[in-house]
């Protein structure tokens, strides 16, 4: 994003901020401007309404990372807000052919392990179908370099997880295989960098994204869809600008799901998936290769909407008003 804002002609006295967290501060306070755009992106919509008024106030204009968290926004009396996506970089991300056929099917799952992405979703329904499929295996890349958030799949009414002082494909390969997983049939990558992930994406027959709640449109996601992979995944909070039945397995079965802070105070309102919807779409990928080819076609297309480029125009877009309602002397409504 700012390698492309670059490009475009500067605007004196703008600064776009990112936001740190449900409280609306920018990450680097000394840098406040004439003009300040923030660019938030948030999963506990209860917390945030504690302090959209205050920053109402404060910012000339906050923009979402979904339409879920702009939604949130304009109900916490943000009027000034707008949804710009996070893009993909075509460069390294493509559409590529699907290797010949080895008799197995390569589920991949995605994303930081924690209780809000769901991973412990993917195991249960998993195990299930790995049961029924000998020729099922699953590519995870998983790995979280943040024990508190690791910690969270404690939460979890799946699975069993213990944290403890391993290292985290240590902790990962345990818990696979005390959740009935043959690890046999399990690839767990290491980091890896971003240029490189293309070439494990393109070993899998279809993604898996079952999270709990973004509150940006899920950057793994549609960086894997861009490879021209179709996907199961939550089509709700901001995954919900990217999933559609035609680019996807869209689930529909949620229960909603209080979550708290560490005060145990209500901090936010997630969507839990159905494992047995889950395995249900698990299924139907498995059974369907034309429907699921097809799919794969279509997210690649859709995918094509989400260049940087684009996204740094929206932002300079706003700028540019901005600035110009600015200099006519007109204030924020």
């Amino acid at each position: 994003m700012t390698k492309e804002i670059a490009e475009l002609p500067p605007l004196d006295g703008v600064t776009l901020h990112c936001i740190s967290g449900h409280d609306f501060r920018p990450m680097q306070p000394a840098d406040w401007d004439r003009i300040n755009i923030g660019y938030c992106f948030f999963e506990n919509d209860i917390e945030a309404l504690r302090h959209t008024r205050r920053a109402a106030r404060e910012w000339d204009f906050i923009v979402a990372g979904s339409s879920w968290c702009e939604h949130q926004l304009r109900i916490g009396g943000v009027r000034q807000t707008a949804t710009i996506l996070q893009g993909i970089d075509p460069d390294n991300f493509y559409p590529t052919p699907f290797l010949e056929d080895d008799s197995r099917f390569i589920v991949f799952s995605g994303g930081k392990f924690e209780f809000r992405k769901g991973q412990d979703l993917v195991i249960a329904a998993m195990r299930t179908f790995m049961q029924r499929h000998q020729d099922a295996c699953l590519v995870c890349s998983w790995i979280n370099q943040w024990p508190f958030s690791l910690a969270t799949m404690a939460n979890s009414p799946h699975i069993s997880f213990r944290l403890t002082n391993d290292d985290c494909l240590t902790i990962l390969q345990r818990t696979l295989h005390e959740n009935g997983i043959p690890l046999e049939r399990v690839c767990l990558t290491p980091l890896v960098d971003n240029t490189q992930i293309r070439q494990i994406y393109q070993q899998s027959d279809i993604g898996i994204f079952p999270n709990r709640c973004e509150g940006g449109n899920n950057m793994v996601m549609c960086e894997y869809m861009a490879c021209g992979r179709t996907v199961i995944a939550s089509d709700a909070t901001g995954q919900a600008d990217i999933i559609t039945d035609r680019n996807a397995f869209a689930l529909a079965d949620y229960t909603p799901l209080l979550v708290k802070d560490a005060a145990g105070q209500p901090a936010g309102i997630w969507h839990e998936p159905s494992v047995e919807e889950l395995i249900e779409q698990l299924e139907s990928a498995y059974r369907n290769r034309d429907i699921r080819r097809h799919k794969s076609a279509v997210a690649a297309e859709d995918m094509k909407r989400l260049a940087w480029d684009k996204a740094a125009h929206q932002f300079h877009y706003i700028a540019t008003k901005l600035n110009n309602a600015a200099a006519f002397g007109h204030s924020k409504t």
